[in-house]
């Protein structure tokens, strides 16, 4: 059986690159093919390979990995201006297919929120990289073997949290 293992923004980076003008509430369509945003200024800003907020977001070198382990995914360009440095980069908004994968095992919240995440693996087996349907928070489930390969090219901004299965 193949692990699985949520992506999840890396909290231990104080000055991540903080791109200003998206919000959450923001849709994918909403966005034009290519968005030019501005950083917020700090007196240095990192610019890591994974992006979660305010829209999940990945840098060129990270994409060029995770469209091979799901050629579905939908892209749009956004540059990232940093105005005090003059420095221009470039990220990619992506709109993750999503998966009924949930088994009957999850647990929520009486809010709807999810208490226990657990995956049917007869349902994610074939699958790389995906987004949960069903749930209120945007999950993003990487398998082992994407994680492996995102690992060994030392990217950054984020962490793997290993998914329960049934």
């Amino acid at each position: 059986m193949r692990d699985y293992y949520q992506l999840m923004d890396d909290s231990r980076i104080a000055q991540k690159v903080k791109p200003q003008g998206l919000r959450y509430e923001d849709s994918f369509t909403q966005l034009p093919p290519v968005s030019i945003l501005d950083v917020a200024e700090h007196s240095f800003n990192e610019y890591t390979d994974w992006l979660e907020k305010p829209l999940p977001m990945m840098s060129q070198q990270m994409k060029s990995i995770i469209e091979k382990y799901n050629p579905r995914i939908q892209w749009k360009c956004v540059h990232l201006i940093d105005k005090r440095s003059g420095s221009q980069n470039v990220y990619w908004v992506m709109q993750i297919p999503t998966l009924d994968c949930l088994s009957q095992d999850s647990e929520f919240h009486l809010n709807g929120t999810v208490k226990r995440l657990v995956l049917d693996h007869e349902k994610v087996k074939p699958h790389h990289f995906f987004a949960i349907e069903g749930i209120l928070e945007p999950y993003i489930v990487v398998s082992l073997d994407a994680a492996e390969s995102l690992l060994r090219r030392s990217y950054t901004g984020f962490v793997l949290q290993k998914v329960e299965q049934a």
